[in-house]
């Protein structure tokens, strides 16, 4: 049987002739965008028939031990549902307020700390990123901007480093690029932890901290933390399928770095994120405060050429998308199992955070066609479309 939240504690068979009838009702709601204060609302909550299947189907596969779906517009949660455990070893149920390792998805949060930086004048994109790290000691080949960092153009290859500590941090400014930038994307962990320390160094802050103020607590994320997690509470906490310990970080060199740095290690909800994707299609706003000026918005969303398949932080390739979705459409996703997708051109956003246990290409094409399902189910019945497109 299906689970629904308390607001729905009715059983199946009382719904049966009722029950579309009563979704269509629901959804009516997601057609209208207005004005109005932001809140993480429920309009429906109940299992999706297709989607529920199809989701068991990749747990049989082994593509993943336990999942949370949502999706929502910029004022209303339409879906949200949990699926499965939280670990391979089947202890506790995954419920909705389930507290992910983000992976690589820690990226495009580092890049939007950026983007404030930017508002608040600290930063010029354009400019040589050693302006903002005269501490840099390896050998360029060309200019490098700030820009070409957050656009995996800048050269630097994604070799990890095997140092452990705070020596890493010294070590990887004599790290060298591997060829001029611009002259191909290649994607890099190294661009981000060069972006995370010029947020500390023009902030005077550390990165989580920044974040923190910045970001955080003005979206209500009261579940974002970077790595490692405080007394983590190990019903909640998914724990990666390469790592034995909840709440520590699954990536090798954020691990081995011991503090945050901006590729990876941020750990969150999908209520949490679903905050963050509503303040983006708001143009930058979220229950009356300004977390985002309309200008960086523009930056994180939109490519400047193609040269890259990423804006700013995000990408915004049509390639890696759920075919009903648009070609705005911003995304990212997260070695450990993650995928978001924001949709300005339609106004809506899609969650998908698993405990990843198979192969990594596999599973992310996976939950795209997971996603994918949801969007079509939704199509289907007129309630449940909020300017999507026509299949």
């Amino acid at each position: 049987m299906i689970r629904l939240n308390k607001s729905y504690q009715i059983t199946l068979n009382s719904i049966k002739v009722l029950g579309w009838i009563a979704v269509l009702v629901i959804f009516s709601a997601c057609n209208s965008r207005g004005p109005g204060k932001n809140s993480i609302k429920t309009v429906f909550s109940g299992g999706v028939k297709k989607t529920e299947e199809f989701n068991a189907s990749c747990m049989d596969d082994g593509l993943w031990s336990g999942s949370v779906v949502l999706a929502g517009t910029p004022d209303k949660i339409v879906f949200r549902q949990a699926w499965g455990y939280t670990s391979e070893e089947k202890t506790n149920e995954m419920h909705e307020d389930a507290i992910f390792d983000l992976a690589s998805v820690t990226k495009p949060i580092t890049a939007t700390a950026m983007a404030i930086c930017i508002d608040q004048g600290l930063v010029d994109p354009s400019c040589l990123f050693t302006r903002y790290l005269p501490e840099y000691q390896g050998t360029l080949q060309g200019i490098i901007t700030v820009s070409d960092l957050a656009r995996h153009v800048s050269g630097f290859g994604n070799d990890k480093p095997y140092l452990k500590g705070s020596q890493m941090i010294g070590d990887f400014m004599g790290f060298s690029p591997v060829r001029p930038s611009g002259q191909k994307y290649e994607y890099s962990c190294y661009n981000y932890i060069l972006l995370g320390l010029i947020v500390e160094k023009v902030s005077g802050v550390t990165l989580s901290a920044f974040c923190q103020s910045n970001i955080f607590v003005p979206l209500g994320m009261k579940d974002t933390h970077w790595t490692p997690l405080i007394n983590p509470d190990v019903k909640r906490v998914v724990k990666p399928n390469l790592t034995t310990v909840p709440g520590v970080v699954n990536d090798s060199q954020a691990r081995a770095i011991g503090r945050p740095v901006g590729n990876a290690g941020l750990f969150s909800t999908a209520d949490d994120l679903a905050r963050y994707c509503q303040m983006i299609l708001n143009n930058g706003s979220f229950d009356g405060k300004r977390v985002l000026s309309e200008k960086v918005i523009q930056l994180l969303s939109h490519k400047p050429d193609t040269s890259s398949p990423v804006a700013f932080g995000w990408r915004v390739s049509a390639g890696e998308n759920p075919p009903s979705l648009s070609d705005l459409t911003m995304s990212h996703t997260g070695w450990t199992g993650n995928s978001i997708w924001i949709d300005p051109g339609q106004q809506c956003f899609v969650i998908v955070l698993t405990n990843r246990t198979g192969d990594h290409t596999r599973a992310s094409r996976a939950r795209t066609e997971l996603a994918e399902c949801l969007l079509r189910e939704m199509k289907k019945n007129p309630g449940l479309q909020y300017n999507m497109k026509p299949t």
